[in-house]
């Protein structure tokens, strides 16, 4: 799954387990640039418990992205 987004993009991801997140992109990571070789994002959330706050995930851990507009 390509995982690159621009940052400020903003997405709705949907994970492996069914949970959603919504949010603003800060950064994304190449997979030769991750520890576990594989892609990651960082978002921050506009919503919930964890707005404001940096979450990062990797590719391994999604099932769907979707930009938002």
């Amino acid at each position: 799954m390509d995982m690159f987004y621009d940052s400020g993009v903003k997405l709705k991801v949907t994970f492996t387990d069914d949970q959603t997140l919504v949010g603003i992109v800060d950064h994304w990571t190449s997979s030769n640039d991750s520890e576990d070789g594989v892609q990651e994002l960082t978002i921050k959330p506009t919503k919930g418990k964890l707005k404001d706050q940096l979450v990062n995930f990797n590719e391994n851990e999604v099932s769907t992205i979707e930009i938002i507009k």
